[in-house]
C-alpha cells in the first residue's frame, strides 16, 4: 500500500477542518503515525495534551496530475487522522496552484468515523469555497451517547461556518428522553 504524508497534511488539515469530526480524536491501532515533531498539540479523552502527529493517507494507487491539479487515492483509501479515520474507495483532491485544496471528494463506501461519531454515504464532497459537504446515496450521521441521535436521507447537506443542514428526503432519530415530561418543566416556567 502507498503512503502519503507531504501532501496528504494539506488535504486532511482541510478535512478535520471541514469535518463534523473536528474536536474528538481517535486512535487506529498499528495504522496510527508516529507523532510530529510541532509546537501544536491535539487533545486525548482523557483530556491530555499530546504532540501533533501528521496525517497518512494510504491507497493501493495515488496518481498526481499537476497540469490539472488532481490528485487521486485509488482503491482502498485510508486517511488516519489524529481526529479521525476516513475510508473510501476513491478519493480526489482538487487543487489550485501548489498547496491550496479547492475540493474534496470521496467515492465509494464512504465511512467517517471517531469516538462518538460516525457518517457514510455513497459519496462525498467537501467544497472549500462554499464551505459545505454534501453527502449523498445512503447518507447517514450518528451521534452515540447520551446527545445520541441519527439522521438519514438520500442527500445531506451542511454548511459548516453557520451549522445548517438539509435533508432531502430525510428521517431523524432522536435519543431517549428528548421529549420526557420531566425535561419540558425546565424549560417552562
Amino acid at each position: 500500500m502507498k503512503r502519503l504524508t507531504r501532501t496528504g497534511v494539506a488535504v486532511v488539515g482541510l478535512l478535520a477542518a471541514a469535518g463534523v469530526f473536528a474536536q474528538v480524536p481517535v486512535a487506529v491501532g498499528d495504522t496510527a503515525a508516529k507523532p510530529a515533531d510541532t509546537k501544536e498539540a491535539a487533545v486525548k479523552a482523557d483530556g491530555q495534551a499530546e504532540p501533533a502527529r501528521e496525517a497518512v493517507i494510504t491507497a493501493e494507487r495515488i496518481e498526481f496530475d499537476n497540469k490539472e491539479g488532481v490528485i487521486l487515492f485509488d482503491e482502498n483509501v485510508v486517511v488516519d487522522d489524529a481526529q479521525f479515520v476516513m475510508r473510501s474507495d476513491r478519493l480526489l483532491v482538487f487543487m489550485e496552484g501548489t498547496n491550496d485544496v479547492q475540493q474534496i471528494m470521496a467515492v465509494g463506501h464512504v465511512s467517517i468515523t471517531n469516538l462518538n461519531r460516525s457518517a457514510s454515504c455513497d459519496k462525498a464532497v467537501y467544497t472549500k469555497k462554499d464551505g459545505q459537504i454534501v453527502m449523498t446515496g445512503n447518507a447517514r450521521l450518528m451521534r452515540q451517547g447520551d446527545e445520541g441521535g441519527e439522521v438519514t436521507g438520500n442527500r445531506i447537506t451542511f454548511w459548516l461556518d453557520d451549522e445548517r443542514m438539509e435533508v432531502s428526503p430525510g428521517r431523524v432519530v432522536l435519543p431517549p428522553g428528548t421529549f420526557n415530561k420531566a425535561d419540558t418543566k425546565k424549560l417552562i416556567p
